[in-house]
């Protein structure tokens, strides 16, 4: 764990809106699963995943990349992994089980979203009670083909896993890691990156090596991470840096533009 990044492992409620009925969240839950990990060292590990095929599940490999068995629970139902597709490097590992009776969630693309958008998070509370947050699209973070979602519909330590709908129930993303601080700022993989997951080749449930994009040494995260964490800390001097480096590295990402813009407006005041 390094910075400001925090694994999510524990939730903290937060009123359900009185605008969003019980139907639409009983629709998103039917959906979400439980996954139950088994690590090596016996430990069991906790953590939720999305019904987004046949027998499929998606989650985030942080969640399994310790286990040597893995299942799928829904209410008083267990389905067993067999395999795995695994990006250990966005995060996010498709699981393979027995036959499920479960309704897979429509996945929709990010090309459409726009930052301002309403966005709906539902998971387990470190893998076992059910929990309802809502919040919006802050920000859409351009990375390899798609984009990492900054959202407002809060979740803290727990939520690996979850997942983050549109007003429609589809899903927007897989929800991964936060950061620490007064900003709030949560984070989750894009769904959209499901088909490419889709052509990784199978392996049985085992440990997984490496880390993900989030975890790694700050200097191999991603700009919008190491720029937002010097915005954060109100290092003026290296986010302008930074910024400009990342401007010139991404010259069509208007968040490396805004990033140059506001640490040298930071810097004037």
């Amino acid at each position: 764990m390094r910075g400001s990044l925090l694994l999510l492992s524990a939730l903290v409620a937060t009123p359900t809106a009185a605008d969003v009925d019980s139907a639409f969240i009983t629709r998103l839950s039917m959906s979400v699963v439980k996954v139950r990990a088994l690590a090596t060292n016996g430990k069991t590990l906790l953590g939720s995943g999305v019904v987004v095929g046949p027998d499929e599940v998606l989650t985030n490999c942080h969640v399994t990349r310790d286990a040597r068995s893995v299942a799928i629970v829904k209410s008083a139902l267990s389905f067993n992994v067999y395999s795995q597709k695994a990006d250990v490097e966005h995060d996010l590992c498709l699981l393979r089980t027995d036959p499920m009776p479960l309704r897979p969630a429509a996945v929709r693309g990010l090309t459409s979203v726009k930052p301002g958008e309403r966005s709906f998070y539902f998971g387990f509370t470190g893998g076992i009670e059910s929990f309802f947050a809502q919040g919006k699209v802050t920000a859409l973070h351009g990375l390899d083909g798609s984009s990492v979602i900054e959202t407002t519909s809060g979740f803290s330590l727990g939520a690996s896993g979850g997942g983050l709908f549109d007003e429609q129930g589809r899903l927007l993303g897989i929800t991964t890691f936060l950061a620490a601080g007064h900003k709030g700022a949560y984070y989750a993989m894009p769904a959209d990156w499901l088909e490419r997951l889709r052509t990784h080749q199978s392996h049985e449930i085992g440990p997984l090596s490496g880390s993900p994009l989030w975890d790694k040494p700050e200097s191999e995260q991603p700009y919008f991470l190491r720029v937002g964490r010097l915005l954060e800390q109100k290092r003026w001097d290296e986010a302008a840096s930074l910024g400009a480096s990342w401007a010139r590295a991404e010259v069509a990402n208007p968040g490396a533009w805004l990033a140059l813009g506001t640490a040298p407006s930071m810097l004037s005041r």
